[in-house]
């Protein structure tokens, strides 16, 4: 393989990031900040695009079609990360559990349909779910493709929360936080398992690149997986302990490193639940510019994390803000993936 002793380095280095060995660098990509852009529309299976509004069913999904003929990433080693594939983003859990998944504004969106939470079975998927079979279909054409040279990385899979409010609906899953707290507990748990039961699969039809496995880039040397909390933005610090560390403890057992993937206008509600779990493996935090808070302000936060866990850093920030997270962190399990905007 191209550039196995500069691989090699950089494996070992992705290692002492999740080991948090003392180093004096972070893992460390700057660019210009460029916000999210519309996606182009893609090809179905009969040969039509999507459009505005448009359901998308399995059916219309042709994998050949949506990962066509490219090769992967021209060089693996990207400065500090290793490239590579994924599937797209087509709400793989969402559509999984049932959800309507729709072409909007440029992007793939779910829709909420679930208003029986006593149908607990209806949202755990089996072995003849058309949209996990998909997501396996494109995922070994991916893994033909890259021939081993490149690693093909998880797809965007959410977490038990978020699945939960997609089927069920921001509104419906507030009331339940309050009005049926168990009823609430029930469904998560059924989440939980929809998630692992998919991260399983996925990662059962793609195999270890170089022993290991990516997320955001960063090589770790056993099975990993990325779930994330973004509708934990509804909870109270309380409400996240209670009802979603149980399941975030859960899918710790299934992998050797999980990350869990959250957003700056919420990390201070969760930081201190996620610090608690002893298998979570790193915390990664997108900067919701220009409307989240300030690196000013999440600074102490940053700080608290830093000390006991991995941290990447995602986003937009100033030139100031990037200074500042290189003068007061640790360069120690640290990773910074940012853009830098006026």
């Amino acid at each position: 393989m191209k550039h196995n002793n500069e691989l090699d380095q950089l494996k070992e280095r992705h290692r002492g990031f999740w080991e948090m060995a003392e180093v004096d660098l972070p893992l460390t990509s700057i660019g210009t900040y460029k916000p999210l852009q519309p996606r182009q529309p893609f090809s179905l299976a009969d040969g039509s695009q999507t459009q505005e509004g448009m359901v998308i069913s399995p059916e219309l999904v042709d994998a050949q079609r949506l990962v066509g003929g490219g090769r992967g990433p021209a060089d693996v080693i990207g400065g500090d990360f290793i490239r590579g594939t994924a599937p797209y983003d087509l709400c793989w859990n969402e559509a999984i559990s049932g959800c309507p998944i729709l072409w909007r504004s440029g992007h793939v969106w779910s829709d909420s349909f679930w208003n029986d939470i006593t149908d607990l079975e209806s949202l755990r998927p089996t072995a003849q779910n058309l949209w996990l079979n998909k997501l396996l279909e494109i995922t070994r054409l991916l893994v033909e493709q890259s021939k081993g040279n490149y690693p093909v990385g998880q797809p965007l899979l959410r977490g038990p929360i978020d699945i939960a409010a997609a089927a069920l609906g921001d509104e419906e899953l507030c009331w339940l936080m309050v009005d049926d707290p168990e009823g609430l507990r029930q469904v998560l748990e059924v989440c939980t398992d929809l998630f692992i039961i998919v991260s399983e699969a996925w990662r059962a039809a793609s195999p270890a690149f170089q022993d290991g496995y990516c997320l955001y880039g960063i090589w770790a040397p056993g099975t990993a997986v990325r779930t994330q909390c973004d509708n934990a933005a509804l909870m109270s610090p309380n409400y996240y302990q209670n009802f979603l560390v149980p399941c975030d403890e859960r899918i710790c057992t299934h992998f050797d490193y999980p990350l869990m993937h959250t957003h700056s206008c919420f990390i201070q509600i969760v930081a201190d639940a996620l610090l608690g779990i002893e298998k979570l493996r790193a915390i990664q935090v997108s900067l919701d510019y220009p409307s989240g808070p300030s690196v000013e302000i999440l600074l102490p936060t940053f700080e608290k994390i830093n000390k006991e866990k991995p941290l990447i850093i995602t986003g937009g920030l100033t030139k100031k803000e990037l200074d500042l997270l290189l003068n007061r962190l640790s360069p120690r399990g640290l990773c910074l993936q940012v853009g830098v905007h006026n």
